[in-house]
């Protein structure tokens, strides 16, 4: 494969959520790999033609066995942060790729990535404070480690990028092993 000329086009994508309900996996892995796989697929008809990469990603928090997703409310993202409060827990990212050759040969890619956090015993004042910036109410466990959510992390085992939500060690491997980038 020859070196593409990379231009980066950003996306938000979600996908409905009947769609996001659909996953039926009890693993964790498999849940988030499961959603990058649907959001990658529903971005082929305006994505996909030769030379072109496209990277789809979805990152949930777990605590105990259950999915933390995105609050619904201040007062919800207040109840996540206290209930993670002094507590570890996990985040896993899926990420699914589709590199198309100029050839139109297409690779499809996907790969999961788990990082664990500690979060410190967290003031209640705090926790409020933050929750009425909004910031948590569109992130996964309710915080965000790249903005004052970073206050809560006592520590991490794995990958930071991932608890921000792309993996990019892993991705920028995956990119050098298909030689979409070169050193």
């Amino acid at each position: 494969m020859k070196r593409f000329p990379i231009e980066v086009i950003y996306k938000s994508h979600r996908l409905d959520d009947e769609k996001a309900d659909e996953v039926e996996s009890k693993y964790e892995q498999e849940i988030v790999v499961d959603i990058a796989l649907k959001k990658l697929k529903s971005m082929y008809d305006l994505f996909k033609k030769p030379q072109t990469v496209i990277i789809a990603a979805d990152t949930m928090v777990f605590y105990k066995g259950k999915v933390l997703g995105k609050p619904k409310s201040i007062e919800d993202a207040e109840e996540m942060l206290h209930m993670l409060s002094g507590q570890w827990h996990e985040v896993y990212t899926g990420c699914a790729l589709s590199i198309t050759e100029e050839t139109g040969e297409d690779h499809e890619i996907k790969f999961w990535e788990k990082t664990r956090v500690k979060f410190r015993k967290v003031p209640t004042a705090f926790i409020k404070r933050y929750c009425a910036t909004e910031k948590p109410l569109d992130k996964a466990g309710s915080y965000g480690i790249q903005d004052e959510g970073a206050f809560l992390v006592e520590k991490i085992a794995g990958d930071y990028y991932n608890v921000m939500g792309l993996p990019i060690g892993r991705l920028w491997e995956l990119l050098l092993d298909f030689e979409v980038i070169h050193l």
